[in-house]
């Protein structure tokens, strides 16, 4: 007798062996995802990070730090043409604004790929300071870009929003 077709245990058998990959290959590929949008995400943060650098060194000429002084907490710089020495604060306050203005990142540019459902803030807050050794650092707030998603916050800052999430001097 010549038989067409497959018995009700070979479809058993076939249907077990796919559930059994299902049951490894899916949550692989969820964490696989996910991974590589943290990925993204970290790249952008690390991109916002250089174009800050960039920043800085281009304007780095603008306020020449001539004395610091620990006392009071406050700096002296003369600017360029000027003999006056002017005093200040240590902070340098930016925002992303300046950056897009300098042409170091376009509106284009500054979305978090991994959250594009919430545009990013331009006038996130940026704090560009000298250390104690007189190197320059930046730091910015996770909630101020108001677009870093809750699973790198949770991931790389430990669930806490008001951590910074770039803070390149990080031995203070």
């Amino acid at each position: 007798m010549n038989r067409k077709g497959f018995t009700l245990i070979e479809l058993l058998a076939v249907i077990v062996i796919m559930a059994i990959v299902l049951v490894i290959a899916i949550p692989n590929s969820i964490a696989a995802y996910k991974k590589s949008r943290l990925k993204a995400e970290e790249t952008f943060v690390k991109r916002i990070s250089q174009m800050i650098d960039s920043y800085v060194t281009l304007n780095s000429d603008e306020i020449l730090f001539s004395n610091y002084t620990s006392d009071n907490g406050e700096i002296e710089f003369i600017k360029p043409g000027q003999e006056k020495t002017v005093s200040v604060g240590i902070n340098r306050n930016i925002t992303i604004n300046n950056l897009i203005e300098e042409n170091l990142i376009s509106n284009s540019d500054y979305i978090n790929p991994n959250n594009k459902d919430k545009a990013c803030n331009i006038n996130a807050n940026i704090e560009i300071y000298r250390d104690s050794d007189f190197v320059y650092c930046h730091k910015i707030k996770a909630y101020s870009l108001d677009c870093i998603t809750i699973d790198y916050i949770d991931e790389y800052l430990d669930g806490n929003a008001n951590s910074y999430i770039v803070n390149t001097c990080v031995w203070e």
